[in-house]
């Protein structure tokens, strides 16, 4: 019982905590059955919150790009055609998403499509089981 208070109130105070991401900070102090000790572990990842800031200023994109998942699948629910036959594609999860290219799809609503990293922040959308990829811009 004791073993896993211990080991969570090593983990947070080795150095190597602030390169760690406050998730899992939160998730080791949950794991804690003591109120007290969770409460002392939540008590030292709030004091850390001010140096992971520190030293995560200016990368807040690589943080968060880091957590993110690699890829999305969605059906599609819409397709419009904006200004210079731009197509702006509404996925089931609430996303829309704007055609960044000029090439051409026969896409239709209820496909499945996945959202893929690309590089330099950019994404691409293509069906599930292959085919084109579109580049792509997130706008809602």
């Amino acid at each position: 019982m004791k073993a896993p208070i211990i080991f969570a109130l090593l983990a947070l105070s080795s150095p190597l905590v602030f390169a760690d991401s406050l998730t899992s900070q939160v998730k080791a102090c949950s794991a804690i059955q003591s109120k007290e000790s969770r409460l002392l572990c939540y008590d030292q990842a709030a004091s850390s919150l001010e140096q992971l800031a520190v030293e995560g200023f200016g990368q807040e994109q690589k943080r968060i790009a880091q957590e993110a998942p690699e890829h999305i699948e969605a059906r599609i629910v819409t397709i419009q055609t904006g200004a210079h036959d731009k197509q702006f594609i509404s996925l089931d999860n609430g996303q829309l998403w704007k055609q960044n290219d000029s090439s051409r799809i026969h896409w239709k609503a209820g496909d499945l499509v996945v959202v893929e990293r690309a590089l330099f922040g950019s994404f691409f959308m293509k069906p599930l089981e292959g085919g084109k990829k579109l580049r792509v811009k997130r706008v809602k």
